[in-house]
């Protein structure tokens, strides 16, 4: 199961406060954390999606922070925050394409069983 590529690139410094379409793609992978976590079971993916969204929600509250009063220690805060959070972000995506690499696997086995459990009459 592979993972889409996003359509473009963060920057390496990203405009800050962030452009509406960074600040939607944040809030987007936020949500779609929370839908994840609120749906699964395994222990090792909500373990990581709970650190990583927490992260995600510190950048969301410091850009708010950074429109309201326009610092400069919220401007470094906010630069320190994203590349952080994108750095672990990159992290959570290996992670993620590993245990979902299992479930391919875990997949194969499942199929194989069906044809198993299908040959044999009375079960």
């Amino acid at each position: 199961m592979s993972v889409p590529e996003p359509p473009f690139a963060v920057p390496a410094r990203p405009t800050i406060p962030l452009t509406v379409d960074i600040r939607h793609a944040y809030q987007d992978l936020y949500d779609k954390m929370q839908d994840t976590i609120d749906q699964t079971t395994n222990v090792p993916l909500l373990e990581a999606l709970n650190t990583w969204q927490g992260e995600v929600d510190d950048i969301l509250t410091k850009d708010n922070m950074y429109r309201l009063k326009a610092s400069s220690a919220l401007f470094d805060a906010l630069l320190k925050q994203i590349n952080d959070t994108n750095d672990g972000l990159d992290k959570l995506k290996n992670q993620i394409r590993s245990i979902s690499a299992g479930f391919e696997e875990a997949g194969q086995v499942l199929a194989a069983i069906d044809k198993v459990l299908t040959l044999i009459p009375g079960i």
